[in-house]
């Protein structure tokens, strides 16, 4: 019987007569697989925000923020594992203050916790604390048909995983506010990538 290796993102994987489905399941688990995961998230949530486009055509962004110093916003969502089954996440996050770069461009920074919950194949909580920034693309000055990409708001997230242990992790993730105060929230955290929605308190 011949057997083959195959090199999927560094990690060999055996090849036998009829294995393909041990080797889909070996690909879910590499880098590659966890790209095409979040690749069809942010096609459900392009769809979602194309529709809403339509639908909700104003800008609600203030001064160029949608998160702007002094706001306080919960998310929630659910979390697609990068290799199997499924998870929930979510947090909280208060805007400390902001800065503006070339007079026009304004960033909001602040402090986030975030908590997520694996359910792939057994319980798995973590949690962590992480400094924020926020980008809204409202600040660009879009013309008034192309005024609802204005409701984006990007940002990233640099901090520690203080359970099940201490080390250093990120978030990153994009907001398409349907009113001033909810959004869709597509969101890379602990263990998983989700979707859900946002909500200032």
């Amino acid at each position: 019987m011949i057997y083959g290796s195959i090199p999927l993102c560094g990690v060999p994987h055996r090849l036998k007569p009829n294995g393909h489905v041990k080797l889909l399941d070996a690909l879910r688990r590499t880098n590659l697989g966890r790209f095409f995961m979040n690749k069809r998230i942010a096609f459900l949530l392009a769809a979602l925000v194309i529709f809403s486009g339509f639908a909700f055509g104003n800008s609600y962004a203030k001064n160029g923020m949608l998160v702007a110093p002094g706001s306080l916003n919960a998310n929630i969502g659910l979390g697609l594992h990068y290799g199997s089954g499924f998870g929930l996440g979510g947090g909280v996050e208060y805007a400390i203050g902001k800065f503006v770069i070339a007079e026009k461009l304004p960033f909001t920074y602040g402090i986030a916790g975030r908590v997520g919950l694996d359910l792939a194949t057994s319980v798995a909580l973590s949690i962590g604390a992480f400094g924020t920034l926020h980008f809204s693309w409202g600040a660009l000055n879009f013309p008034r048909e192309l005024s609802w990409i204005g409701n984006f708001d990007s940002y990233l997230g640099l901090g520690l995983t203080v359970f099940p242990g201490v080390g250093f992790d990120t978030i990153g993730g994009l907001s398409y506010y349907l009113s001033n105060n909810v959004a869709i929230n597509l969101e890379s955290g602990l263990r998983a990538s989700y979707i859900g929605i946002l909500f200032k308190i």
